[in-house]
């Protein structure tokens, strides 16, 4: 029986590295089950599609448009004809039953001998991005590895134009190559039909097929829920016995044998995990430890990777009830609380400097030895340190940096959650906690799809969105705070 051909294209390898489920899902799985993809991933396709525009537009290049045969038999006659920029080209190559596609953003001529001459062609991708990711490096190896069958010579000197428009070299090695084949040989057995393990990380939410994953998991009972258990440890639990989140729940884990990428204390947690998921209730591991001053400061910082800005510091304010240290700074006070939400913004990516002073002018107004601040996760002490030294700082930003008190530890060390994830948002939305985001939305990734909006379009009540998403973010930290103090006085 003759084997279907199967095309392999470059986004799978995007794909594969979010959830290797949705290569499976969008083979064999009912598209009406199928979600949507999330507006910043669309948002990015659109933004990487305006970047790359904006670059060609400075170049002569030789465009091939539309779909199908005519787009391959151009590009080749394109490339006998020796143009120096082909843009948008359609290469090919078949082997065994793979038929191998891509759409290098350039082709660029180079010196050199292939099939063609004393010339041959180099893959160029234009990503909105500042570096090379791995998937960068798949694609454009395939690419490589595709104009080698075409020009009987393998270009080694790729690269991509990056958000810059910096063009960052890649040198094609063996190395690349057969981490690239190695890659796809993976994605073709889902395709074949073998259906990956189960596993759920933060990255498959980004996948439109994410609640179809964890709805196998819940229905498995499947230890993949088991929160910030490594993956690659997963297949030796399985081997070992433990397939459910019921087998590691009543498992003598002295008896386990050793798991590689699992520590003593990784697997004790992960087995108090698992009975917090089956009895659905909290398990208490120690007495939350949590310093107290008179002036308590919730912070949540948004930004945006792909421009590489901090646009937005947000504060909840409790302890002043005179508000005397909201003289500099937005602020929203109410009429039930003394507590007030301030916040300093970055309305163009440019501004991000002048946010920072105006910053700095307020931490030193915060009184010495006499406040502490609350956040979650480690990014609001990572991004302050770094705009410190890229802005400047001082005996008070430092102050303000020691001052830090990261509840995400203090969570870590003291309870688990019958929860899949421990972001923020899980935790506090939890029955547990049962706090309320404003917009249904909420999120830090829609934050960035909002703010990328926002320069867009000047939408005021995108903004708004934005500035509401975060002081939802800053109340939350201090709902979580008290939450964990009334268990403390419990206990």
């Amino acid at each position: 029986m003759k084997q279907k051909t199967i095309t392999f294209t470059p986004s799978l390898f995007f794909q594969y590295a979010t959830c290797p489920h949705w290569i499976w899902h969008d083979k064999f799985t009912d598209p009406k089950d199928k979600g949507e993809v999330p507006e910043l991933t669309q948002k990015l396709l659109e933004q990487g599609v305006l970047h790359e525009e904006e670059f060609i537009s400075k170049y002569n290049v030789s465009e091939v448009t539309g779909q199908g045969e005519a787009v391959y038999q151009a590009t080749l006659a394109l490339m006998k004809k020796g143009e120096k920029y082909i843009y948008q080209g359609a290469i090919r190559m078949k082997k065994d039953n793979i038929s191998y596609h891509g759409r290098p953003d350039l082709l660029v001529k180079k010196p050199g001998n292939s099939k063609f001459g004393n010339y041959y062609y180099t893959p160029i991708d234009i990503k909105n991005s500042q570096d090379i990711k791995p998937t960068h490096i798949y694609q454009l190896t395939l690419y490589a590895k595709i104009l080698e069958s075409i020009q009987n010579y393998l270009p080694t000197d790729a690269g991509i134009i990056n958000s810059e428009q910096e063009k960052i070299e890649l040198e094609i090695t063996e190395t690349n190559i057969a981490e690239t084949l190695q890659k796809a040989d993976e994605i073709i057995s889902i395709m074949e039909g073998k259906k990956p393990p189960l596993k759920l990380v933060s990255k498959c939410k980004a996948s439109p097929w994410f609640n179809q994953c964890v709805e196998e998991s819940e229905k498995k009972k499947d230890i993949s829920l088991i929160y910030k258990l490594d993956s690659r440890s997963l297949t030796m639990l399985r081997e070992n016995g433990i397939n459910t989140i019921h087998d590691l729940a009543r498992a003598d884990i002295t008896k386990i044998p050793k798991i590689p990428f699992l520590s003593e204390k990784s697997l004790l947690r992960a087995n108090i995990q698992a009975q917090s998921l089956v009895e659905n209730k909290v398990k208490w591991l120690d007495n939350p430890q949590i310093p107290s001053a008179p002036l308590k400061i919730y912070f949540d910082i948004e930004g945006d990777p792909l421009l590489q800005v901090e646009y937005l510091f947000g504060f909840w304010v409790s302890g002043d009830k005179e508000k005397k240290y909201a003289k500099i700074g937005n602020v929203r006070t109410y009429a039930d609380t003394d507590n007030y939400y301030l916040y300093f913004l970055a309305p163009k990516p440019e501004d991000e400097e002048l946010m920072w002073n105006e910053l700095h002018k307020w931490i030193k107004l915060l009184p010495k030895d006499k406040y502490l601040v609350y956040h979650f996760a480690d990014y609001e002490r990572t991004k302050t340190n770094h705009l410190s030294e890229m802005y400047g700082s001082s005996s008070n930003v430092d102050k303000f940096l020691d001052s830090l008190i990261d509840l995400y530890k203090v969570v870590q060390k003291s309870v688990v959650f019958p929860l899949y994830f421990y972001s923020i948002k899980d935790i506090a939305k939890s029955p547990f906690l049962n706090y309320k985001w404003r917009h249904p939305k909420a999120g830090g990734a829609q934050s960035i799809f909002w703010y990328e909006k926002w320069l867009e379009t000047q939408d005021t009540k995108v903004l708004n969105d934005i500035i509401s998403y975060n002081e939802d973010d800053v109340i939350a930290t201090e709902y979580l705070h008290n939450w964990l103090l009334e268990h403390k006085q419990k206990m």
